[in-house]
C-alpha cells in the first residue's frame, strides 16, 4: 500500500481519511496466525472509546500520516459501505462514489485508485 505516498501527493487537492471500522481479526474471533506471530492481539472493542484507542494504536503501528476517522460501535459506515476487512473508496465533489475498490487485502489497488483520483481532478 502506498497510502502515505498518495496522501502526500494529493492532500492539497482532496481530503483523505482512513476510517477505522470494526476489528477484522479480534482475539476472540477470527484471529489470523500472522497476528499471533506478530503479537497483534486485539480484543473487539465494545465502546466508541475502546474503538478509538485501538484505531490510534493502529495508526501509529502503520505510520499513517492522514487523518483517521472512527466508525461508531454500531458499525454504520461498515454496513453502508461494506468496508471489512479493508477497501478503497473515492467520493467526488458531488458526494457520489467515483471509485469503489474490491475488498482487501487482495482487492486493494493503488494504481486503479490513483487513476480514478486523477480523473475526478481534471
Amino acid at each position: 500500500m502506498r497510502l502515505n505516498e498518495l496522501y502526500r501527493r494529493y492532500k492539497d487537492q482532496v481530503e483523505f481519511f482512513v476510517i477505522y471500522i470494526r476489528e477484522a481479526h479480534p482475539a476472540q474471533g477470527w484471529q489470523v496466525p500472522n497476528n499471533v506471530i506478530e503479537n497483534i492481539i486485539v480484543e473487539e472493542p465494545t465502546t466508541d472509546q475502546e474503538r478509538t484507542e485501538v484505531a490510534a494504536t493502529c495508526r501509529l503501528a502503520l505510520s499513517l500520516e492522514m487523518p483517521i476517522l472512527i466508525d461508531s460501535i454500531q458499525n454504520s459506515i461498515d454496513e453502508d459501505y461494506v468496508g471489512l476487512p479493508m477497501r478503497q473508496f473515492l467520493i467526488d465533489a458531488k458526494g457520489r462514489v467515483a471509485y469503489r475498490g474490491e475488498k482487501g487485502p487482495f482487492g486493494w489497488n493503488d494504481v486503479e485508485f490513483e487513476r480514478a483520483l486523477r480523473a475526478i481532478l481534471v
